[in-house]
């Protein structure tokens, strides 16, 4: 017999052990016994049967089987049948008598290896079961928020004013808040409230009052076109009061489009331009309303554009002053040095209908005066004003003034 070719098994229904050369456990085996017929894994092996047997006989002996009459006590002699030699006959073998049977054991017991453990039962937790992961994550973050707030509940109560009973805790007084109102400028104010001028009345009253001015052959006729004429009686007689040759023409009158408006104040102005033999670029005309209710030539803004009084004073040593009735506009200053137009506020200057001669006002930003001429004019208008200027020398495309004062502004 060659043991690594041939198995000693056991038979499951009937315990009989026989000799097997199947050694795949998934091959078919059949008992010669009892004629059972099962896959080789269905049949136990002489040493596991022998094991269990052992186990079996120590539970028997312990407990006795419920199913299973007291044995007799005289001791019984069970016959097992022992496996002979290759080709010889079984021969009879006694037992104790306390020895299990074969048919008394489970195929599952049968076949079970002693001394191993019982295989680990696989358990998984219902879906119902199961908790988030991100539990203990809000759990941890709820559990910070109350330790917060019982932290500042103590740390308030510890840092509370202790007030005495019958006493009353002295508050600090409250800060009164004065809001300063902001400056309205008066330009904006005189349009609420000065209603726009007749400018089909005026411009009728002013066509009279130059036709009379350049028709009249006395100082008084003369006198009685211009508004204060007391004050200017001889630069009225010097400008039109000549006769024969010398005699000033009138040429042209005729409205200049728009209405500026007077600074400060904010009243709106209708101007005319007035060509004569003496002045070809126009003279700029305004009228004043006198007490008696009657519309007359303002003689100032007159006689200095007529005269070209402005462009005269430039030609002076710098350093002088002086008072000028002229147009102002707002401008970029593109006319002084990219490096001095921080510095100051400009205006283009009017002193003429045309547009020459051109100059520019410099107003210093950081003054009272250049805040109140910078606040009180617009971007895109004009403006009729007194100002008290100087020559500014200072590198420039234009003659350039720096504006001292304004008539009619606040004091500094």
């Amino acid at each position: 017999m060659n043991p690594g070719t041939t198995a000693s098994l056991i038979c499951p229904a009937c315990g009989q052990a026989f000799l097997s050369m199947q050694q795949s456990m998934e091959g078919m085996v059949q008992c010669p016994h009892c004629a059972h017929n099962a896959l080789r894994s269905y049949f136990g092996t002489h040493a596991q049967v022998a094991g269990v047997a052992q186990v079996r006989r120590r539970v028997s002996q312990t407990q006795p089987l419920q199913s299973m009459p007291a044995p007799a006590p005289q001791q019984d002699i069970h016959v097992v049948s022992q496996p002979a030699a290759w080709g010889g006959q079984q021969q009879p073998v006694q037992a104790p008598a306390n020895f299990t049977a074969r048919q008394t054991l489970q195929p599952s017991q049968a076949l079970m290896p002693t001394g191993a453990p019982p295989p680990p039962e696989e358990f998984k937790t219902p879906p119902h079961l199961r908790t988030s992961p991100w539990r203990g994550v809000f759990i941890m973050l709820g559990f910070t928020v109350v330790c917060g707030g019982a932290l500042w509940l103590w740390w308030d109560s510890v840092h509370a004013p202790v007030v005495k009973p019958g006493v009353v805790a002295a508050l600090p007084p409250a800060k009164v808040e004065v809001k300063k109102d902001p400056i309205v400028p008066q330009t904006q104010i005189a349009r609420a409230l000065i209603p726009a001028p007749d400018v089909g009345a005026v411009t009728a009253d002013a066509k009279a009052l130059v036709t009379e001015l350049f028709a009249s052959d006395t100082a008084e006729r003369r006198a009685a076109c211009i508004h204060e004429a007391v004050k200017y009686g001889a630069e009225i007689e010097a400008q039109f009061g000549a006769i024969g040759d010398k005699k000033t023409e009138l040429r042209l009158l005729s409205r200049i489009p728009g209405m500026p408006q007077t600074l400060p104040g904010g009243q709106p102005v209708p101007l005319f331009k007035l060509v004569t033999s003496a002045c070809a670029n126009g003279a700029l005309i305004r009228l004043e309303t006198g007490a008696d209710g009657k519309r007359r030539i303002s003689w100032p803004l007159l006689f200095e554009t007529h005269s070209a009084a402005l462009a005269a004073f430039l030609k002076q040593p710098a350093g002088d002053a002086a008072w000028f009735h002229v147009g102002l506009r707002p401008s970029h200053g593109l006319d002084i040095t990219a490096e001095l137009r921080p510095k100051y506020i400009t205006f283009d200057v009017q002193v003429a209908a045309g547009s020459d001669p051109h100059f520019v006002a410099c107003v210093e930003r950081e003054t009272p005066l250049g805040r109140f001429l910078d606040r009180e004019s617009e971007w895109g208008k004009s403006y009729l004003a007194r100002l008290l200027v100087r020559r500014l020398d200072i590198q420039s495309e234009a003659p350039c003034l720096l504006v001292i004062d304004c008539e009619g502004a606040p004091e500094r």
